[in-house]
């Protein structure tokens, strides 16, 4: 083999620590970098740029608070809504009881046992009203405010002496039947829904039947839950039952007939009778003469007439019409007692004058629910001939809308009320200039 034709021989390569050192140019670091000088300069620049930026919010210069908000407010608060101040006394912090009592009362909790050793703290106005939730009604909590206690409330209070101790939800078994439909209506009055609502047409005495309810029970504009105004013999029966007033037995008056008062007082029912059958007398000097019913004897006398059919109206009057609707509870002075009826509304109690509301641990709107018919709620009326009936609506009644809607109107704010507004006082009324003066003192 020729010399040319030989492979070379392979030398082999040293690779040391000194001679891959000598490959690495030890002066990078002072040449000129371009990426690297801009990273170095926004380095410093970028939390300078960020702490000036977040000045003009701090410090509310122009609205830059704005950034810092969470939303609307509710719509009683809507004034508030760009004076945060108002209620936040510091930045970044929650309101506290002091802001809100600032304005309103928060008078307690209706129930005395309430036990807040038991609950290991004092709950907090912004703890179950919740704002910057939208245009919200700040009153319509979360039920997990009320079930937190009401789901057990034995472990959260003391002397509990409720039914419904354990109350989780507005459900069948979660919730107790409403305690009025276990009563009765004592009141000393006769009333006959069922007459009044036939199921079938009729006219009496020239008084088409049925009647509807809203003939007698009308809600009352000017309350804030149109409540039912007090059923009134004057207002609401005399146009049908004006002749259980009548007391002319034997018919001798005429056309100057005229019905007795509507009073409880018996004292004044008797003076008027004397005096129409004395005025009566006067124009026609000979009534004495005519028998008075199947006596044909002619009276004495003028007085001993009038001391006859006066005896003989109230007769009349107070043994048969009067008792059509009243009860009496005794006798004074020859006349009867009738029992005092009290307004009609609520749950009459012999001995007071106001009668108690239905629902006593609820509240309840008729003009919330003016759309709905009568007697989708108050089913039992065109069935009831006693006044003993509590014709309230029961709890399935309202389960239809309120039981599992998926909505608002499932919460217990709907029909309960945290704060005991009986003990609401107050508070000290201000100018209108003076109050937007506190909150927005730039606008004087």
């Amino acid at each position: 083999m020729s010399k040319e034709d030989k492979p070379l021989d392979y030398e082999r390569r040293i690779q040391d620590t000194k001679s891959v050192a000598q490959r690495v140019d030890l002066d990078y670091l002072n040449k000129p970098n371009r990426f690297r000088d801009l990273r170095r300069k926004l380095t410093w620049l970028a939390p300078l740029a960020a702490a000036a930026g977040i000045v003009p919010f701090l410090a509310g210069i122009g609205g830059g608070e704005k950034i810092f908000s969470n939303g609307l407010i509710s719509r009683s608060h809507a004034i508030f809504e760009h004076k945060c101040s108002s209620c936040h006394t510091g930045l970044f912090t929650s309101v506290k009881d002091a802001a809100c009592k600032s304005c309103h009362d928060g008078p307690p909790h209706p129930a005395k046992s309430v036990d807040t050793a038991k609950l290991n703290f004092e709950p907090g106005c912004a703890q179950c009203h919740l704002e910057h939730q939208g245009r919200t009604v700040l009153a319509e909590v979360a039920d997990g405010n009320c079930t937190g206690c009401h789901s057990n409330l034995t472990a959260s209070a003391t002397g509990v002496k409720i039914s419904g101790a354990s109350i989780s939800s507005f459900r069948e078994g979660k919730h107790p039947e409403f305690p009025a439909v276990k009563l009765t209506d004592s009141r000393p009055l006769k009333l006959n829904h069922a007459i009044h609502m036939p199921a079938e047409p009729k006219t009496i005495r020239n008084i088409k039947l049925p009647m509807k309810c809203g003939d007698c029970h009308v809600t009352d504009l000017n309350s804030p839950a149109s409540d039912l105004i007090p059923v009134t013999f004057e207002q609401n029966c005399r146009e049908c039952h004006k002749r259980e007033l009548e007391f002319d037995v034997h018919q001798v008056l005429g056309a100057i007939s005229a019905p007795a008062p509507h009073t409880k007082d018996p004292l004044t029912i008797h003076a008027h009778i004397v005096e129409t059958y004395q005025r009566a007398l006067t124009a026609n000097p000979f009534l004495p003469q005519r028998p008075l019913g199947r006596d044909f004897t002619p009276a004495a006398s003028p007085a001993a007439w009038l001391e006859r059919i006066v005896r003989d109206s109230e007769s009349f009057l107070f043994d048969r019409k009067c008792k059509y609707c009243h009860e009496y509870e005794g006798q004074k002075d020859g006349f009867p007692v009738i029992a005092k009826v009290a307004p009609i509304r609520g749950h009459f109690q012999p001995a007071k004058p106001e009668p108690a509301a239905w629902l006593l641990r609820g509240e309840f709107s008729h003009r919330a629910h003016r759309a709905v018919d009568c007697a989708s709620c108050h089913s039992g009326a065109k069935s009831s001939s006693k006044t003993a009936d509590v014709l309230i609506p029961k709890m399935a009644d309202c389960l239809i809308c309120h039981g599992a809607s998926g909505t608002h109107l499932d919460n217990c704010s709907q029909c309960h009320l945290y704060h005991n507004k009986a003990r609401e006082s107050d508070k000290d009324r201000r100018p209108v200039e003076q109050l937007l003066g506190r909150l927005f003192p730039e606008a004087h």
